[in-house]
Order: C-alpha cells, then sequence, then structure tokens
C-alpha cells in the first residue's frame, strides 16, 4: 500500500489520453424533444400534425404548410417556471428556475398557381422553435450509509497499476481517497473502509449542487403544397442547435468523526457542449371530407456534431492521527485544465400520425401519436477515432421505443377562442431498469383574439416530469454496501407563452 504522508497541497495537470464522459445520458439529452410553438400550439398540447395551419406545426408536419393562403409571420416571447424537488433518503430540498426566452418565430407565404385543378397553391415557410430546455438547478444533500463517491472510483480504478491510472480515479489516488489493497498492485478500496483494512463506515453528509443549463433550437424551411384542398404535401429541411453547460460540485463530510482520517472532499464536474445537426421532413395532410383531417409525417433522423470543453477538480482534508492538532492535516488538492474533445451524435427518427375533425364553425378537436426508438441513438465518430461500442452496448439495453400522446380542443366564440390541450411522453427506458416510470404529462390552456389582419394568443403549459437519478454510476462489480441510493428528482415546469401574429 501507498504510504500516507503529509500533503499540504498539490496542483497537478491531469491529460487523459481520451475524455471518457460521453455516455447514453449525452444521446438521451439531445433526443428528448419538448417543442415549444405558438400560444394556440402550445394550449392545444401540440397536436398539430393533422391540422395544420398554425406556422409551429410546420416543425412536426411541412405539409402543415400547405394549408396556408396568405402571408403570416408569429413571434412568441416565452418564461419558463421550473420547480425541482430532490429526495435523497428521505432528505427533501426544493429549487427553483425562471427565464424568459424566445419560444417561437416564423413566416409563411403562399402563392396561387392560378390552376382550378391539380396544384393551387404553393407555401414557402420558415419556423425556429425551441425544442427544450436544460436548465436544472438542484441541491442534493442528505446522509449516505450504502456508500461514496470514493468506492466508485476505486471500482473505476480496479484492474490499473498506479501509473496507468488516469481521469477522476487517479485524482482520487493522489488525494488519498483510494489506495492499493495490501499485496495487490491494481486492487483498490477507499479511505472508507481504511483502503480494505476493515469494514466501510458510512453516514458522511453528502451534498451535491448542480447547475446545469442550456436549451435546443430548430429552424426549419419548408415548401407546403395544396392540391385542390383535398391533399396537402410537405418537404422540410431542419438545422438544430445545441448548448449546454454540465456543472455540478459534490461534497462529501463526516462531520461525526465517524470515518479514520478523514474530514471531507470536494469533486467538481463542469463541461460546456455546443453543436448543430440537420435532419429532413416529409409529410401529407388528407382531407376526405370537409371536417376531416389525416396527417402524417416523418423526420430522419438529426446528426450532431458536439464539441465538448470540459475541466474537474478535487480537494481533500484528511487529518490523520491527531484529529485536534491541525499541523499534520493534509489538504491535497488536484486540477485539471480545460480540455477538448469532438464526437458525434445521431438521435432517432420519429414517425407523426394525426387525426382533426372540425365541428362546424364551433370548434375542432385533434389528436397526435409520435413514435421514437430510442435504442436506435448512436455515438460516434469520436476525435480521437473513439467508436463508442460500449456506450452504444449500453444505450441498446437501456432504451427502447416510446409513444407521445398529444391532445387538442378549440372552441369559437365569435373573435374569441378557447383552448385546452393534454400530452403524454413515454419513458424511453425498457421496463425493469431504474427509469422505467420517467414519464411526463402535461396539461394546457390558453384563450385567443382574432381578426382578419391581426390575432393574440395566450397559453399556459404544466408539465411534469420524473426521474431516478444516480449521483454516480452503478458498477457491476459493486457489492451492495458499495452501491449509490438513487435521488428521486420530480419536475414541475410552466410555460408562459405569448404569441402576436399578422396576416398580409
Amino acid at each position: 500500500m501507498k504510504k500516507i504522508i503529509l500533503l499540504i497541497a498539490v496542483t497537478v495537470l491531469i491529460l487523459p489520453v481520451r475524455i471518457s464522459g460521453q455516455n447514453m445520458d449525452d444521446a438521451l439529452r439531445y433526443s428528448k424533444l419538448f417543442y415549444q410553438g405558438t400560444a394556440r400550439f402550445n394550449a392545444m398540447g401540440g397536436a398539430f400534425t393533422a391540422l395544420g395551419g398554425d406556422i409551429s406545426s410546420i416543425a412536426l408536419n411541412p405539409a402543415g404548410a400547405g394549408v396556408f393562403r396568405s402571408t403570416e409571420f408569429t413571434v412568441t416571447p416565452m418564461v419558463l417556471f421550473r420547480n425541482l424537488n430532490t429526495d435523497y433518503n428521505g432528505f427533501d430540498s426544493d429549487n427553483s428556475y425562471s427565464g424568459l426566452n424566445l419560444g417561437q418565430i416564423g413566416v409563411v407565404s403562399s402563392f396561387g398557381t392560378g390552376r382550378t385543378s391539380g396544384l393551387s397553391n404553393l407555401s414557402l415557410a420558415y419556423t425556429f422553435n425551441r425544442t427544450n430546455n436544460y436548465f436544472r438547478n438542484a441541491v442534493i444533500d442528505g446522509i449516505s450509509e450504502n456508500g461514496s463517491m470514493a468506492d466508485f472510483w476505486a471500482l473505476q480504478a480496479t484492474g490499473y497499476r498506479t501509473g496507468e491510472l488516469d481521469g477522476a480515479p487517479w485524482m482520487a489516488y493522489e488525494a488519498f481517497l483510494i489506495d492499493t489493497l495490501s499485496g495487490y498492485l491494481d486492487e483498490y478500496a477507499s479511505i472508507f473502509s481504511y483502503y480494505g483494512d476493515g469494514a466501510p463506515i458510512y453516514g458522511q453528509q453528502v451534498k451535491r449542487t448542480i447547475d446545469n443549463a442550456g436549451y435546443s433550437n430548430e429552424h426549419t424551411v419548408a415548401l407546403g403544397a395544396n392540391m385542390n384542398d383535398k391533399v396537402y404535401l410537405g418537404l422540410g429541411f431542419g438545422i438544430t442547435n445545441i448548448s449546454y453547460t454540465g456543472h455540478y460540485s459534490h461534497m462529501e463530510m463526516d462531520e461525526a468523526e465517524r470515518i479514520f482520517d478523514f474530514v471531507n472532499f470536494t469533486y467538481t464536474d463542469h463541461f460546456n457542449a455546443v453543436g448543430s445537426g440537420w435532419n429532413f421532413k416529409i409529410g401529407a395532410i388528407l382531407r376526405p371530407v370537409e371536417s376531416l383531417r389525416l396527417g402524417v409525417s416523418f423526420t430522419t433522423p438529426t446528426v450532431y456534431t458536439v464539441d465538448e470543453v470540459f475541466y474537474n477538480s478535487l480537494t481533500a482534508k484528511l487529518d490523520y492521527d491527531t484529529p485536534n492538532d491541525p499541523t499534520d492535516d493534509a489538504n491535497p488538492q488536484i486540477d485539471q485544465d480545460d480540455l477538448s474533445y469532438r464526437y458525434r451524435i445521431t438521435t432517432p427518427y420519429h414517425i407523426n400520425a394525426g387525426i382533426a375533425y372540425q365541428i362546424g364553425n364551433f370548434g375542432l378537436i385533434s389528436a397526435d401519436y409520435e413514435f421514437i426508438n430510442y435504442a436506435s441513438a448512436r455515438l460516434s465518430n469520436g476525435l480521437d477515432g473513439y467508436d463508442f461500442q460500449a456506450e452504444n452496448d449500453d444505450l441498446k439495453a437501456e432504451m427502447e421505443s416510446a409513444g407521445n400522446l398529444r391532445l387538442g380542443a378549440e372552441v369559437r366564440l365569435g373573435g374569441l377562442y378557447l383552448r385546452g390541450g393534454y400530452s403524454y411522453y413515454g419513458s424511453p427506458f425498457k421496463d425493469g431498469t431504474l427509469n422505467e416510470n420517467s414519464d411526463s404529462k402535461g396539461f394546457s390552456t390558453g384563450i385567443g383574439y382574432r381578426q382578419n389582419k391581426f390575432y393574440v394568443d395566450m397559453s399556459m403549459v404544466w408539465l411534469n416530469s420524473y426521474e431516478a437519478y444516480m449521483m454516480y454510476p452503478d458498477d457491476p462489480r459493486s457489492a451492495p454496501e458499495y452501491s449509490s441510493d438513487p435521488v428521486q428528482f420530480n419536475t414541475r415546469d410552466k410555460y408562459l407563452a405569448l404569441t402576436v401574429g399578422l396576416k398580409f
């Protein structure tokens, strides 16, 4: 075992051969979409695959552009209110966030062909939609009776000699949080079992502060065609953007002085990711009778190129044999300079099908079903040639196809419109996995006022989501006493949107 020596301060530059942080969490993050559009779109749950006639609907089904008969412009500022509750071993914490963003902006123009049959109108459209918000500000605070992040680092290090370690396990080794077992060169244990010389002792306070931010957007350019007001066809090209900051600070403290030599450690993990991608869309809307519309659309997988810059750091405090004598305390500090990595993510394809029925001049109802095979997402083309085979195998093992349901209704009272909607986003995880129940449910309502050349709409959406969050991944080699307890995340979102629209 490495001889424990007094260390007042250490600063070390770590240069791992490859950034190993990319995993199925990244693929899932950029694959899940929650389209935010016009206030009318939001109020009706986004159920517009068969309806068309709303600029935001073009992102779901480009055939919706063919329904327009004039030039129309809309802009939608939106306010997000997010409340996040965490439950860690019975210890609750509530955190909130609010922010203003641009939910949607778009324009569409329709041109008559002069024909009395066949192709009667062509429409050209552009729409911008926010597709996800990545803001997550939370504090996880509680007592761990089942393990430590240091145990996980020891498991990660097992199989490697000390000179071969890199990343967080290497940092933990340099900070005296893990060490080799007596008589072994490549097996490790943490300070919580005094490096394997005794039974593990826990009961330390764990506090993790999460401060994530970012968004995803989509720009769609579409061409729509109107065939005798019976068939509407559309082609679209999407340009997508992502910006994500992932940050957490993980602290473990032995205030009860139960763990020999250990006082505390703090590990900080931070990365910024930016990326852009593209996809194609194709769709159709059929109108077999005046009051009925049927819609279908297909969006190809989105191919992202992602650039990441990241760093992490680790500090620790050890009091050794004389807890009341600070002169022999050790305070190791290991910092990593910024490193960068580039790779590719291919998200799943989307199939949308919808039906809408108009009830005279009084109102309408609509329903959409969306199919997504999350298991088809892929990471690839690492900057150093890495193929992500292990990570893609994890995707196949954990993920499955899911269905999203969107329902909407609208009632017309002269120039006044009343709207409501419901949405359900199925869990992308297989049955029997930790997050098999991580679905999302939303309710929405709205009101609008319309004239020939002008309209204004307002909506409110309530979206509730659940996730079981692991502070560090489970390891198949770990014993139950080395496992991490999941944190229950309940997210409650409210989206307040206001749309102003002009017709020409």
